[in-house]
């Protein structure tokens, strides 16, 4: 008997299940492996052998997972392996099920998990496959920026495409709001996700490559990583630049970028909980905008914007990373065939390769499916190309635009721009009393 397990890890994305689909797919129709198990809850579900059998799903209920969002159908986990003990019992319940090829959905972390196995599994001589199929939304997995504008490793990762196209859609949402209410409220603070890393904010830009929207894009690499208070002092200046302008403005910002102690938890990795945090950036961002820290003698905040009204904020939060409405078919046919591609390595009896995703760097957009040794994703780690962020470090390059465009999948919605045909004024003008100085 050859069986399978198949096990997630991390936070999920839109389209993470499509990927196990794939896997399931190829797997089935290649007739080379018995049984497929889900691991629960990712790498627990291997340590308190708790495997569900996904062979003896239905097979509508495997189709579904095309159209079901995040990691909840096998569940996920955020489970560091720390020692040799618990190496050692994967290879052990392995072993006992009978278990040869063994796939890892996940981002960095998950990849150098599962290169761990696969070396402790040709140590002890079982002859197992381990093979990592990458998701992230944050699209840090992969290597650098290439001269041919692709990137090295993996030039995206599934997940990313479906949050950029839900930012992107939000973005014009907010603008047709901000448009109606910025004598009020002249200012929308965005706080999103995307730890330490800007590819989820520059999205952002996405919306507006035009750049007709008064909108400043905040990234971590992008300001000082140590002084939070220039950082406060520039943003604000920046915002009150549009303000002059515009009248109004809309501040996205990376949930990474430094503005002050936030109150942060860590999960086992090490990694920044943003969304279980004391504060939250767009929350310090608007509390300083709005003056909150300057208050006068009787209490009344003193603002900083140079317009009448507020700044507000929203934080989309985790369902920016979940919700199926918005999800990219692009993302979600690479997704899939990033996890067939896996099956197919290893069933050619590959063992510890990661599916990767190569572009074409030629138009139109093409991508191709190869494998990457985990050894190499392991010690790899994208960042957001520097050469991207435009001088005056608010906005993203046409460049990014270009490159990230094809992975957001249709033509984003078009909202009613009516031309601004005044009727001639018939009466004396007049500032309403609230307005007068």
């Amino acid at each position: 008997m050859k069986n399978v397990v198949i096990a997630q890890s991390g936070g999920p994305t839109t389209v993470i299940n499509n990927s196990i689909r794939g896997a399931i797919d190829e797997l089935i129709s290649s007739k080379k492996a018995d049984k497929i198990y889900g691991a629960m809850m990712g790498i627990l579900g291997i340590l308190k052998e708790e495997l569900i059998d996904i062979s003896a799903q239905e097979p509508r209920q495997i189709a579904l997972l095309s159209e079901t969002p995040s990691a909840g159908t096998i569940g996920s986990c955020r489970y560091k392996i720390k020692n040799d003990e618990d190496l050692a019992r994967i290879v052990e319940v392995f072993n006992k099920n009978n278990v040869r090829y063994f796939f890892y959905c996940g981002g960095g972390d998950s990849m150098d998990t599962a290169n761990k196995i696969s070396k402790l599994a040709q140590k002890e001589n079982l002859k197992l496959i381990c093979t990592g199929i990458p998701k992230t939304i944050d699209n840090d997995v992969g290597g650098p920026l290439q001269a041919d504008g692709t990137f090295a490793v993996c030039d995206h990762d599934p997940g990313y495409g479906s949050v950029a196209r839900n930012l992107a859609i939000n973005i014009l949402e907010a603008n047709e709001e901000n448009k109606a209410s910025y004598t009020s409220d002249p200012v929308l603070v965005i706080g999103v996700m995307g730890r330490k890393i800007g590819f989820i904010p520059a999205a952002a830009r996405l919306a507006d490559p035009k750049r007709g929207i008064p909108l400043l894009i905040i990234l971590p690499e992008s300001l000082s990583k140590d002084d939070y208070q220039s950082n406060l002092e520039f943003i604000a200046e920046k915002v009150n630049e549009k303000l002059k302008k515009e009248g109004r403005c809309i501040v996205v910002i990376g949930e990474g970028v430094n503005v002050g102690d936030l109150g942060i938890l860590r999960d086992s990795f090490g990694h920044a909980q943003f969304s279980a945090s004391e504060k939250t950036v767009e929350q310090v961002l608007t509390n300083y905008l709005n003056g909150i820290d300057q208050k006068d003698s009787q209490g009344r905040a003193k603002t900083r914007l140079i317009v009448r009204g507020i700044a507000r904020s929203e934080r989309p939060g985790t369902r920016q990373r979940r919700e199926v409405a918005y999800a990219s078919e692009i993302d979600k046919e690479e997704a899939y065939q990033t996890g067939a591609y896996a099956a197919k390595i290893a069933l050619a009896g590959k063992n510890g390769f990661m599916s990767t995703i190569v572009r074409n760097p030629d138009l139109p957009y093409k991508v191709n499916y190869d494998k990457i040794l985990l050894d190499t994703v392991a010690n790899s780690e994208r960042e957001f190309p520097q050469e991207w962020i435009t001088p005056d470090r608010v906005d993203v390059t046409d460049e990014f635009v270009n490159w990230s465009l094809p992975l957001i999948g249709g033509p984003l919605p078009k909202f009613a721009k009516f031309r601004k045909i005044y009727v001639p004024k018939k009466c004396e003008e007049y500032i309403p009393v609230e307005c007068r100085k």
